[in-house]
């Protein structure tokens, strides 16, 4: 099926309804224009029953406003929802003084776009095109349009002001040439629609060539001291619809826009520069975005046409890993698990796996020798990074051909792997062939590159940071799992009496993420312990996994979970969403209370009672993995996940560390940062600190751990690393010298798959929140995103299929609030559009004599995942996500925040509105990669809203911005070494470093038996200012300074409960009215010497206030 081209006449529909233009496209594809009576008298077109701009809310330039101010009754106060400043005291002594002036919004009475050009002559041709419409029931030629009972009074009557070519100026650089000559600015104007516009052409001097600027200015005028009716009339009257604005060019080039100088670039800016040096930008636009057409087919050659569009689309390529031949069985997971039992091999297959990327960087370096000079220095450090990379893949290669140990590491690695990925298609009921399961080249590559490393703490790049950085949806997580396999079974092999405990600690940032990779993750680890239960050589300890996050998401104490699962078996006897896990992670069997689970006061697992599965058939049935803390500190599991707040609990709980080995075992070898662009801000600066206490902990009891992290939209990830982690960044893979190509990584041409598609909507007379009656923003396109389905697809042979395909749309916001207002908009407003789109298009088909009529969904199926809805709540909706357009609990439409940015996989879900620009475009790519993952390619409409700055801008720069994104991504702010960072969270790295080094500190009672004069905890202390030097030598004299002062004044604590025989513990409750504590809660009544966090969430404690 061509699900581009139904694609494509789904888009034009809504355009058409938007805009009320109907593009030669939507033509092409066979869209009717929206809805207009023809009076079969006059054969005029007449809207009937409401105002043009209450019907078509973009492509619309308003009459001037004159004299006045804030009449619009549209119009708002400037709120972005999602940002908060914060105003010192003056000021808001001053706020509170004097009220503040509410600005209102103005809609544009212009548009249009500037560009480069140059050359001995240059001419071209402005076209310019609108509609206005006169309210019937006024005299124009001919006498009243409407009868004298004036049933028509709220009728419109469309008037074309040109052509179906437009209306055509000339303009050239000789009709200046006194200031062309002087090189001066220049202005030129012309008079069209027979005096209601003015197309304006404005020439700056710039290098060998001119800034032009071509502008349509609307030049009625709106008086505003009228009363409220005859002003929307007035305005109804004077607005210019369907606009169109277009150069054609006849003489001069136009040349790539002008940017910024490369050699005030920062290095990474100058790599990007070269490395998107073939996305040309060639205009930008004013009031609305811009487009532009080469001359020749193929999109090369000079520009010869620009234009203004309303309502913007670009296609976004997709990014293919499967970049190596489809049948290189170097790529079989099968195969790769013989690696201990073969000969060389699988060994001289890996190596030709590598040569062919030494082969692709050597070409690399052939294409750099060509670049200009000044981006030579740009390619060598590419260069340098690739070669770097391909001499790590050989290494690891070399690894497995002469360690033993590590071949056999590998080959159950692989083994793991395989089998998981085999139970869970069977579970599903799918069938495929064996060598079907393979790794994507970019996978095994990282694999080779890592595995020395992150088993020898020798290594040349231990201390390296390896940052996968890789489209959403290109298989991440496989990638660290597989190297997690391998160290696990390394780590059970090279230590036979302490490879036990905690081996990995992998963390993510929110926990709707956390238990989904949770349980992608349990399958690999259940796939290792049936392998150990077969090979005494792996140890007697079980091979497990364990979550470890919030009490929201997960019991964290065994008598809440025996509530859970009584209160489960006391109703319906389903499993209870809170402890995650459902079904047997094995087999896929479901669970149900209490029979699924061994609860009790002392105890917690899961237990799965097929006896067809592997689990079931074994002692007991017994899973191993488990979600209660309390069971986790006593039993560490081998792959401990986390949500990254989490780790808060270690200043405050001392069974936390059972997971740095005890019982004789190695503390963690590998810590994995998952989504590392959104340890950003506030919570990132926290996070620094507690991960600068975390690594000196495991430095102390003599590991080095190796970090991993894992990222799709990053910038300046050196930076971000070294403060986080102190360490060095190796970015794998490596990008090369185009944007489009990495080898493991390229850009398919939309010539053979879809991409997905990006369309822009800006409304300028309604704002994010409805007033009075007029509707937000989001209704409009909402409502008739809503209706297309069912108006495009009706005729169409594959129609339940084409129905299903862009049924559920998904509501993206950056705030809860936005939710709020969403989902009233949905309950009543979007309804009402929906109807009204439904009776235009109904009355189409009786006006044309067509014996068809279309429902529509009047009452849309609504829910929400934010982080207010329960995990309970949130698992349903996800359930119910999956159910396709006939079942009765598919939903119709989904409000989101970001909590689905990095949590959402449903195959069927491809359309998506994002309410309003975010605040990064990291945001904005994880959010929408989350539609057209399957099948069905996706399309994403941005609801720009008219008052905030950055919508404005992305709207205006549509093209070039969604062409080459990733080049616009914001480098991350992390920042744990300044004063208020340290202010909220050093103590804590403190209390955590010397709590779980030192192991006579560690209990709750012993805060009192700090001394720094103990050699040991002297030790530690160095320890932890060390770190700190690491991630920012800059501070690190203050830090150190910081941390003195923190000892002296736990010394000083510790010095006077002795002295005064008082017992000084980490915490205590409020109700112990005798004891001193050291740290103790924001809200605790009883204080103690540091307010410490619980959580890292726990940063910004803040609130906007307004002045009433």
């Amino acid at each position: 099926m061509n699900y581009r081209k139904h694609r494509q006449r789904l888009v034009e529909w809504v355009r058409s309804q938007l805009t009320g233009l109907l593009s030669e496209e939507g033509k092409r594809l066979g869209i009717r224009p929206p809805g207009r009576y023809i009076d079969a008298e006059n054969e005029y077109e007449i809207l009937r029953g409401i105002s043009p701009v209450e019907r078509f809310p973009t492509g619309v330039l308003y009459p001037v406003y004159k004299g006045g101010e804030g009449i619009d009754p549209a119009s708002e106060t400037q709120d972005d929802e999602d940002e908060t400043s914060t105003l010192d005291a003056e000021l808001v002594d001053k706020a509170v003084e004097s009220p503040v002036k509410r600005r209102r919004y103005i809609p544009p009475s212009s548009v249009g776009f500037s560009f480069f050009i140059r050359g001995e002559k240059i001419e071209f041709q402005v076209i310019c095109s609108a509609v206005r419409y006169e309210k019937v029931g006024k005299k124009i030629a001919g006498g009243l349009v409407h009868d004298e009972e004036h049933r028509f009074a709220k009728d419109w009557r469309r008037i074309p002001l040109t052509d179906s070519n437009g209306e055509v100026k000339m303009f050239s650089a000789l009709a200046c040439e006194k200031n062309m000559t002087s090189r001066e600015p220049a202005r030129e104007s012309s008079l069209v629609f027979n005096g209601r516009a003015s197309i304006d052409v404005f020439w700056r001097p710039f290098a060998d060539g001119w800034i032009t600027t071509v502008s349509l200015f609307n030049m009625c005028e709106l008086l505003t001291d009228g009363n409220s009716d005859s002003l929307a009339e007035d305005r109804n009257g004077n607005s210019l619809f369907e606009v169109g604005l277009r150069c054609i060019f006849d003489a001069g080039e136009v040349g790539v826009y002008p940017r910024v100088d490369t050699s005030l670039l920062s290095d990474e800016e100058q790599e990007l520069e070269l490395q998107y040096k073939k996305r040309h930008i060639y205009a930008v636009g004013h009031g609305a975005a811009v487009n532009w057409r080469q001359k020749k087919e193929d999109d090369s050659g000079s520009v010869g046409e620009i234009w203004a569009e309303f309502f913007p689309s670009v296609e976004v390529p997709q990014v293919t890993a499967d970049v190596v031949d489809s049948d290189n069985k170097t790529l079989q997971i099968s195969y790769l698990s013989s690696v201990d039992t073969t000969k060389s091999e699988v060994f001289d297959d890996l190596d030709h796996f590598v040569s062919g990327y030494v082969d692709w960087v050597e070409n690399q370096k052939l294409l750099a020798a060509s670049v200009s000079s000044d981006e030579q220095e740009a390619a060598k450090r590419i260069i340098e990074r690739m070669d770097i990379a391909a001499s790590r893949m050989k290494q690891g290669v070399l690894f497995l051909r002469k360690d033993k140990r590590a071949k056999q590491s590998f080959a159950l690695a692989n083994q793991a792997m395989l089998d998981q990925m085999m139970q869970h298609d069977r579970s599903q009921g799918k069938i495929k062939a064996l060598d079907q399961y393979r790794w994507r080249p970019f996978q095994l590559a990282f694999l080779l590159s890592d595995i020395e490393s992150v088993v020898n703490e020798e290594s040349d790049f231990r201390d390296t940071v390896d940052l996968i950085w890789f489209p959403t949806g290109g298989g991440k997580t496989e990638a660290y799992l597989g190297l997690i396999a391998f160290l696990i079974v390394w780590r059970r092999l090279a230590n036979p009496e302490s490879g036990g405990g905690t081996t990995v600690i992998m963390r993510y940032t929110l926990r709707l993420l956390t238990a989904q990779q949770y349980l992608r993750a349990t399958r690999m680890i259940c796939a290792l312990e049936l392998i150990r239960r077969k090979r005494p050589e792996l140890g007697k300890e079980p091979i497990t996994i364990g979550m470890w996050v919030g009490a929201a998401t997960s019991p964290n104490t065994l008598i809440t979970a025996q509530q859970a699962v009584n209160k489960a078996a006391g109703g319906n006897g389903t499993a209870p969403m809170e402890l995650v896990i459902c079904n047997c992670p094995w087999c896929g069997e479901s669970f149900n209370a209490p029979k699924n689970y061994v609860v009790s006061p002392m105890q917690f697992h899961f237990r799965c009672t097929n006896p067809d599965c592997d689990f079931g058939l074994s002692a007991g049935g017994i899973i191993p993995c488990n979600v209660v803390d309390e069971e986790l500190y006593a039993n560490p599991p081998t792959l401990l996940i986390a949500t990254i707040d989490k780790f808060a609990r270690l200043a405050w709980e001392e069974r936390t560390n059972a997971f740095f080995g005890i019982n004789g075992n190695r503390p963690p070898e590998l810590v994995v940062q998952d989504e590392l662009h959104l340890i950003a801000g506030a919570l990132g600066s926290v996070a620094g600190l507690y991960e600068a206490a975390l690594d000196s902990v495991l430095v102390q009891r003599g590991i080095h751990p190796k970090y991993i992290a894992s990222t799709a939209t990053i910038r300046m990830a050196d930076q971000q690393v070294r403060r986080m982690y102190g360490k060095d960044v190796a970015v794998f893979p490596p990008p090369g010298l185009s944007c489009d190509d990495s080898y493991f990584a390229r850009t398919v041409p939309l010539s053979e798959k879809p991409g997905r598609l990006y369309v822009g909507y800006l409304a300028p007379m309604l704002g994010r929140k409805p007033v009075g009656k007029i509707p937000s923003n989001i209704v409009p396109l909402a409502a008739a995103i809503l209706l297309a389905p069912e108006v495009v697809f009706a005729d169409q042979e594959d129609r339940d299929s084409l129905l299903d395909a862009w049924w559920t749309q998904v509501v993206y916001h950056s705030s809860i609030k936005g939710v709020g207002s969403s989902h009233n908009a949905f309950s009543n407003d979007v309804r009402e559009y929906i109807q009204r789109y439904l009776d235009e298009v109904n009355e189409t088909y009786r006006r044309d004599k067509e014996e068809k009529t279309v429902v529509g969904r009047r009452a849309a199926r609504i829910a929400q995942l934010t982080s207010l809805s329960s995990a309970e709540e949130n698992a349903r909706t996800f359930a119910c996500l999956e159910r396709s357009r006939e079942d009765p609990e598919c939903l119709d439409a989904v409000l989101a925040t970001n909590m689905i940015s990095v949590g959402l996989d449903v195959a069927r879900l491809a359309l998506m509105i994002i309410n309003g620009q975010p605040l990064t475009t990291a945001e904005y790519i994880q959010a929408s990669s989350r539609v057209g993952r399957g099948d069905t390619p996706g399309v994403v409409f941005t609801n720009y809203y008219r008052d905030q700055a950055r919508s404005l801008s992305h709207y205006e720069n549509f093209r070039p911005y969604h062409e080459s994104f990733y080049r616009f991504v914001e480098p991350t702010s992390v920042t744990p070494y300044t004063y208020q960072a340290r202010l909220r969270a050093l103590h804590a790295a403190l209390v955590i470093t010397v709590r779980h080094s030192c192991g006579h500190l560690l209990a709750n009672k012993e805060a009192g038996s700090f001394d720094p004069a103990d050699a040991r905890i002297a030790k530690v202390i160095d320890i932890l200012k060390f770190r700190c030097l690491q991630a920012d030598e800059a501070r690190a004299l203050e830090t150190a300074k910081h941390i003195n002062k923190l000892v002296y004044e736990w010394k000083t604590e510790a010095d006077m409960c002795k002295a005064s025989k008082r017992q000084l513990n980490y915490q205590a409750p409020d109700k112990d009215k005798v004891t001193e504590r050291l740290i103790h809660n924001h809200d605790d009544k009883i204080k103690g010497r540091w307010a410490t966090l619980q959580s890292m969430r726990n940063v910004e404690n803040t609130a906007l206030l307004k002045p009433l």
